[in-house]
């Protein structure tokens, strides 16, 4: 089996992103979108509405009035507010774990994907730009694709870091070379087989 082969093997093999988010970003894409069709959607999601009242009646947000329900939770931090959560509550399973191969311990990616995400966010409103979910998101899962190919990296090491250090190639050109993809093209694999938006799986592969 080539490595290719036994990338998509694994690509299959990863829990996808549950389809409410798919319908959550679908609305919110839309410039019509209302705090009430946000709220219809993640209702019937028993984890992620706890997860999101918890977090609305959280000490950080500090409300005069406990949120009771997720409509409550929406009118109370507003649509934006209320995906950032959803979306880090579902994102949060992918990147738990360490990637040795990146060099990297159990929870710094997923703390590196929230603040790369948080950073386009704010970005994005500071230049006005439309589908700031979309851009959250994608930058939140753009390094996805490191999940499936790190156990590739850390066999591959020594011969990427040569390539590094000896021919001043960027990491993810090293990877491209030794493995025959690299990260960000494999992210943009993992994001169209979860059939996101061509605009994501775009942002998600560069």
């Amino acid at each position: 089996m080539s490595v290719i082969q036994e990338l998509v093997k694994e690509i299959k093999n990863l829990k996808p992103i549950p389809p409410i988010i798919h319908q959550i970003l679908e609305v919110v894409d839309r410039p019509d979108s209302t705090l009430i069709e946000v709220a219809n959607i993640i209702q019937y999601d028993p984890a992620i509405t706890a997860s999101v009242l918890r977090t609305c009646n959280s000490a950080y947000f500090g409300l005069k009035q406990p949120a009771e329900s997720i409509q409550d939770a929406v009118s109370y931090l507003g649509i934006d507010q209320v995906v950032q959560i959803v979306l880090m509550k579902s994102g949060v399973k992918l990147f738990s774990g360490k990637q040795e191969g990146y060099g990297l311990h159990e929870g710094a990616m997923w703390k590196y994907s929230v603040s790369s995400a948080l950073i386009a966010k704010q970005i994005a409103q500071t230049l006005s730009l439309k589908n700031k979910n979309t851009i959250f998101t994608a930058a939140l899962l753009k390094d996805i694709g490191k999940t499936v190919l790190d156990r590739f990296v850390l066999d591959s090491f020594e011969k990427i870091s040569s390539l590094v250090i000896n021919e001043g190639l960027s990491f993810r050109e090293a990877e491209k070379k030794i493995i025959g993809v690299d990260h960000a093209e494999l992210g943009g694999m993992i994001a169209k087989m979860w059939k996101f938006s061509p605009r994501m799986v775009k942002i998600i592969r560069h």
